[in-house]
């Protein structure tokens, strides 16, 4: 018979191999692909709320997704919010061309793209002032609406940041506690670096491009000494 001290060590043994942690590089990359294999099926599968083509109950065409529209003055902040919400929504891809029409007329997919290209240009058209509006009834796709906007606009960011650049080096603490003047410094700088876009891109030169874009504009010496804290 065995003895009940060798079936203990045995099945210490077997619990043992059972917790080494599996370092097979080629299960790994299985798991890589099945995940991966998972993304695609839920990205292209129009009934699931995490892809892009998925319109729920609640995503009419009379839907507002962001608080504030569209006028002549505010264009930056209304694309930040634009884009978050559309983003929330799984849609960003439609706008910034990421996501296109399949090429051949008869996927399955096609009908699902043409509604969530619809109903883009909806929302973006129901956040706008009227005299905005009716100048892009004949828009055809929301990737070529949104750089129709980014193209009428961006020409008016040079006096914006002019004026955002002035508003910097004149401001002075006055009567203002330093935490009201340093909360009234962020909101201008956020500003001015929201008007300098910098372009999307993660390789190692961008990280020389990004503090020169930061420090193109002159602060005022208050402000440096706020901002490095003395």
């Amino acid at each position: 018979m065995v003895s009940k001290l060798a079936m203990e060590e045995s099945n210490s043994g077997n619990t043992n191999s059972s917790a080494v942690p599996n370092t097979n590089p080629n299960c790994s990359q299985n798991l890589q692909q099945i995940d991966e294999m998972n993304s695609s099926v839920i990205s292209n599968d129009p009934t699931h709320p995490n892809s892009p083509y998925y319109i729920g109950s609640n995503d009419g065409s009379s839907l507002l997704l962001v608080t504030h529209v569209l006028d002549s003055n505010n264009y930056n902040s209304w694309a930040l919010s634009m884009r978050r919400a559309l983003r929330i929504k799984s849609k960003l891809g439609f706008i910034d061309g990421t996501l296109c029409e399949p090429r051949d007329p008869n996927d399955s997919l096609m009908e699902h793209c043409l509604r969530c290209n619809d109903i883009i240009i909806t929302w973006m058209q129901n956040a706008m002032v009227i005299d905005i509006k009716s100048s892009t009834i004949y828009a055809e796709t929301a990737h070529l609406f949104w750089l129709d906007l980014e193209q009428r606009f961006s020409q008016q960011n040079a006096p914006c940041i002019f004026e955002v650049k002035k508003d910097i080096t004149t401001l002075i603490q006055n009567q203002d506690s330093m935490s009201v003047y340093f909360s009234k410094l962020k909101i201008l700088l956020d500003e001015l670096l929201n008007y300098k876009s910098i372009p999307n891109c993660s390789c190692d030169d961008l990280k020389t491009v990004i503090p020169t874009k930061r420090l193109g504009y002159e602060v005022p010496n208050g402000a440096k000494r706020v901002l490095q804290g003395n």
